[in-house]
């Protein structure tokens, strides 16, 4: 007769502990994809609010916020569109500079709607490099395709020789981009500032200007080697993904997520050939980009 009270053999357990093992493997996968999945998509939702805002504040003014200013009031872009962000409690005077000690309270306030989630670390970092340190951005924009780039890859000079993107020192109307707002970039991803990052892995060093009141939030196109020493930026054809320091950079698996200037959000391809990402970089330099982004 068989005994009710008999437990389980040595060999029943571990192929127990084997089929637990093996469902663990298979599920893990599959919890990290929709884990990725879900941060691409806030990220995408971050930039979607900051185009709205952007949009909104060029409807109450005729045109776009200066992308920063380096003349007294110094800024980035960010401050002007406080009230336009549900931000209107972050009290920050437009007629100080940015690092003013009237200013550094707000800059010190970290904004959730800057943060991209698929960043490593916390929403509290701020700027290593800077006395006061402010808080980070992890989105920026472009001030155009720098001619350092354009010597690097043999092309020629673009006209404005460097602030040739639509968020300049200069004001952008719709109207000035003839490009067509559809294909040139607005705001982008430059995620992980202050750690600096090369090819997905972080080393040592500072990947500087990640304030979000900072004027020098901005990039430009300059390029990057695909090296994981170094800081990279200038040092080759690179436009996507290979350093953080100064350049388009995400957290995201074979690509990031862009705001372009019609308001809607993308995932560029970081494959995209650079004559086609420079063409989306310039507002108003007649060239087409290609079909690769």
């Amino acid at each position: 007769m068989r005994n009710p009270n008999r437990g389980f053999t040595l060999i029943e357990l571990l192929v127990v502990i084997a089929i637990i093992a093996v469902l663990i493997g298979l599920l893990l996968p599959a919890i990290q994809k929709v884990r990725s999945t879900a941060a691409r998509m806030s990220c995408s939702n971050n930039l979607k609010q900051l185009a709205l805002g952007l949009h909104n504040y060029e409807s109450a003014n005729a045109q776009f916020p200066e992308g920063y200013r380096f003349d007294a009031p110094t800024r980035s872009f960010v401050p002007l569109l406080l009230p336009y962000l549900e931000q209107g409690n972050i009290r920050y005077d437009l007629s100080r500079n940015w690092d003013d000690p009237v200013n550094q309270s707000a800059g010190q306030t970290p904004i959730k709607l800057l943060f991209c989630p698929a960043v490593p670390g916390s929403n509290s970092r701020t700027a290593s490099d800077v006395a006061f340190r402010p808080a980070v951005s992890d989105y920026t924009v472009y001030h155009g395709v720098n001619p350092g780039y354009c010597q690097l890859s043999g092309w020629p000079y673009y006209s404005p020789i460097s602030e040739n993107g639509v968020m300049t020192r200069v004001v952008c109307r719709l109207l000035d981009i003839t490009d067509g707002t559809s294909q040139t970039l607005l705001v982008v991803e430059d995620g992980g500032r202050p750690d600096l990052w090369r090819m997905g892995r972080r080393i040592t060093g500072v990947a500087g200007n990640g304030g979000w009141t900072d004027p020098d939030v901005e990039i430009a196109l300059d390029g990057s080697d695909s090296l994981i020493v170094g800081q990279g930026q200038g040092f080759g054809p690179c436009v996507m993904n290979c350093t953080n320091d100064n350049e388009m950079y995400s957290f995201h698996s074979g690509g990031a997520n862009a705001a372009f200037a019609d308001g809607s959000v993308r995932f560029l391809r970081e494959s995209i050939n650079p004559r086609t990402f420079a063409a989306l970089v310039t507002k108003n330099a007649g060239d087409i980009p290609g079909s690769d982004w």
